[in-house]
């Protein structure tokens, strides 16, 4: 055999392979479903809060209420968040908390325990009143407590909320949202 024919041959038969490799990989991503599996380290891989990547985790939430203070120290994270003026509802801010305690608990493996508060700005005088407060805690309520805050649809939160996130109103923001309701 002449040597221009060998190399041709080896050529071919590689070409010929990796089109068949391809072919057969091809078909078995296709049998499996497996265009929408992804490596599992990837989807249970979560991230460590630190001083470093505080400002990216915080404006990944992309929360309607803007956060007025944060502190990270401990395993606790301090935040308060701001409400100005009366174009603020209760259903936004009991979907921010949640938003907050959800990113703290699910997607970061280092807080233990989130310090919350609601703060309202007097716009005319620039001081600070406290609506509400909470302190979530990891592991202390049901895995669909985050869900019930978020999709509550009452100023009043029912006694189990409360408790399971140790939250705390204040009579401004009774007067602000449940008397409103109530009339």
């Amino acid at each position: 055999m002449k040597p221009r024919m060998i190399v041709t041959a080896s050529l071919l038969a590689t070409v010929a392979a990796v089109f068949l490799l391809v072919a057969v990989q091809t078909l078995h991503m296709r049998t499996l479903g497996g265009e929408r599996v992804q490596p599992a380290s990837a989807a249970e891989q979560k991230l460590e809060l630190s001083d470093e990547n505080l400002v990216d985790v915080l404006s990944s939430m992309h929360l309607t209420t803007p956060i007025a203070k944060v502190e990270w120290k401990q395993s606790i994270l301090k935040l308060d968040l701001k409400v100005t003026g009366t174009g603020t509802s209760y259903t936004e801010i009991y979907d921010n908390m949640a938003t907050v305690a959800e990113l703290g608990f699910h997607g970061l493996d280092n807080v233990e325990q989130i310090l919350l508060r609601v703060m309202a700005e007097d716009e005319w005088l620039h001081k600070r009143h406290l609506l509400l407060a909470a302190d979530i805690r990891r592991n202390e309520w049901p895995t669909d407590a985050i869900d019930a805050l978020r999709n509550w649809k009452s100023p009043v939160l029912s006694g189990e909320i409360k408790e399971w996130f140790h939250i705390m109103e204040t009579d401004l923001w009774k007067k602000q949202f449940e008397l409103l309701n109530e009339g």
